[in-house]
């Protein structure tokens, strides 16, 4: 039998250049490498370090509180310190109520704006606009805050939140007096305030998308829209899911712009229009005039559940991404 041509030709070894493992060694003997892997070491070491004695002085402060009220401490809805009742299931279940509505109102305006300035706005209105949004994410919250309080209340009390009480459905969350602090108008602020971190981060994600996944959509006869929603959206959706973390971290944890618009009502919410308090509020509204003992270790407590709840969004939002990594990987 006659041997073919890749039978007689072998294949080519792949031989190793000389002199770069040698190289490699010399540059780790270098002092400035060493140097650098010791700084390196050491500042990973430190942060770790700073962490794990911030969360070990949190437990052990807030420790009688969690051995005077047990495991009903994290959802009871009963609030009381002249009788010694600190729960934390009224603040958690208002700073997920207020995240909600955050999140409900800025994904959308968000993802929107942030298409609008990556692939329909011209340069010259695109790059203010970027500019503009990045200078709100800048804004202390205590601006935000008094914003809020005496511009966005009067109107959400005379106009706004009665105009939400007519409409089907929504009615159901819209009933009772429109006092003005509510638990609706703690969320609007909050989604004024993470509304630029989800707009920059979508939109640089958006515009990380290859031009060649536009053009094949453009090939198949899309439109422009069609290109966004088919192409652009999709191809940014892991720095979008990202931004979307982001800004549930930061809604969850804000606490001067929500305390100002809530109406610190320890009590629990029955409307939107109720007032609330969050985990935050109740921090700063609380621990100023808490007394040393029980009183403070509550308090203390409560921040301790706020960072717990912080963890747990970051941890997901981690696991949400090496998921998608891994379902994308396998795809390809």
């Amino acid at each position: 039998m006659t041997p073919t041509l890749l039978e007689e030709v072998p294949p080519p070894r792949l031989t190793p250049v000389g002199g770069v493992k040698e190289a490699l060694q010399r540059r780790a003997r270098r002092p400035g490498g060493r140097a650098y892997a010791v700084a390196r070491w050491s500042g990973a070491t430190l942060f770790a370090a700073i962490v794990v004695a911030l969360v070990v002085s949190l437990l052990v402060s807030s420790s009688q509180a969690f051995a005077h009220s047990g495991l009903s401490f994290f959802w009871s809805g009963t609030y009381n310190a002249a009788k010694d009742v600190y729960p934390t299931g009224v603040f958690i279940l208002g700073t997920l109520i207020t995240t909600t509505v955050a999140i409900i109102l800025a994904v959308p305006i968000g993802v929107g704006t942030a298409a609008f300035l990556s692939e329909f706005a011209p340069k010259w209105l695109a790059a203010p606009l970027t500019v503009a949004i990045d200078l709100i994410a800048a804004v202390p919250s205590i601006v935000v805050g008094l914003w809020g309080l005496l511009v966005l209340q009067p109107v959400f009390t005379h106009h706004v939140e009665p105009f939400m009480k007519r409409i089907p459905v929504l009615e159901w969350f819209f009933h009772g007096p429109a006092l003005g602090p509510s638990m609706f108008l703690a969320g609007t602020v909050l989604a004024v305030m993470i509304l630029p971190t989800i707009v920059a981060l979508s939109r640089t994600s958006m515009a990380a998308v290859s031009v060649e996944d536009r053009e094949a959509a453009r090939a198949l006869g899309a439109t422009r829209w069609q290109v966004v929603t088919t192409a652009v959206v999709p191809g940014a959706r892991t720095g979008i899911e990202a931004a979307v973390t982001l800004g549930i971290g930061r809604a969850m944890g804000e606490t001067i712009a929500v305390a100002m618009v809530i109406g610190n009502n320890y009590a629990l919410p029955h409307s939107l229009l109720s007032p609330g308090a969050t985990l935050g509020s109740a921090i700063i509204n609380n621990f100023g005039e808490a007394s040393p003992g029980l009183d403070r270790a509550s308090v203390i407590g409560l921040v301790v559940v706020l960072l717990v709840l912080s963890a747990l969004v970051n941890v997901g939002g981690q696991v949400l991404l090496r998921a998608r990594m891994r379902s994308a990987g396998a795809t390809t």
